[in-house]
């Protein structure tokens, strides 16, 4: 085991994340699997059959607190309660869309167990949750791939038509990193966000076409989404979540009801 070299993935993180979009991502994640092949060669061994099960926990545990590290380095080299916030978002971010994506897809490359990857992974997730407080879930590349997908999206819509704010916004641009960072790392984050896929489209038409259909994405504004870019920049993940999820119960019940014939 290399820490230094598990530390040395933290100086692309900044890049990376800033790849993670629908058009970038796939060409992004392919040159970063091959790029740090010989950490990949290093990690694939790791907790794996070749070992005994107590020897595949005890090296688990060293890579992973080698991730912890060397993030933990540069968390610490930053000034700034809001700063360090922020860069531990990213950090998060870059965990969930490259990091553990990057370990899965290597062992499946050398034929390592399904089992045996997800031990390691699990134990990556939960030295990182302990010494962060950030709750990640390993994915592999497809899965995250084939949640970018184009559908309407009626969040950036209120804030767009709402506040006559650009696509590029702060606010767009960080309920979309919520979306595909913290949502992602969970299975009821990503059935959730299946779900905001097939209903968004519905609910942007049916705002459409009421008569002030302004009025109604100010609401959401004032009273969802304003608040939840509170919360994501104060690093409130979870009470963003509970936000969300009230958006999305009242939405449905207020459009998504089907009409009796």
């Amino acid at each position: 085991m290399e820490p230094e070299r598990i530390a040395g993935l933290f100086d692309q993180a900044e890049s990376k994340t800033a790849e993670f979009k629908k058009e970038t991502y796939a060409e992004a994640f392919r040159d970063y699997l091959e790029d740090n092949a010989a950490v990949w060669d290093m990690l694939g061994g790791v907790g794996t059959g070749g070992m005994l099960l107590q020897e595949q926990e005890q090296a688990g545990i060293l890579a992973a607190e080698a991730f912890v590290s060397g993030a933990r380095q540069k968390v610490d080299a930053v000034k700034g309660r809001t700063k360090k916030e922020k860069l531990q978002y990213n950090l998060n971010l870059y965990m969930v869309s490259y990091v553990l994506p990057a370990i899965i897809a290597w062992h499946r490359r050398g034929s390592v167990r399904e089992e045996e990857t997800k031990r390691l992974t699990d134990i990556i997730c939960c030295k990182w949750q302990e010494a962060f407080g950030a709750r990640i879930q390993a994915s592999d590349f497809e899965s995250i791939q084939s949640g970018f997908r184009q559908k309407l999206c009626f969040v950036t819509t209120a804030v767009c038509r709402g506040l006559q704010k650009p696509q590029d916004c702060k606010e767009i641009l960080l309920m979309k990193q919520f979306r595909d960072g913290y949502f992602a790392g969970s299975e009821e984050g990503k059935q959730l966000i299946e779900e905001y896929y097939d209903i968004a489209p519905t609910i942007v038409k049916r705002i459409a076409r009421e008569a002030d259909p302004e009025e109604k994405y100010r609401y959401l504004w004032n009273t969802y989404i304003r608040k939840c870019v509170d919360h994501i920049e104060e690093e409130q993940n979870e009470q963003c979540s509970r936000l969300y999820k009230s958006m999305m119960a009242e939405l449905k019940a207020e459009y998504m009801v089907i009409e009796k014939e």
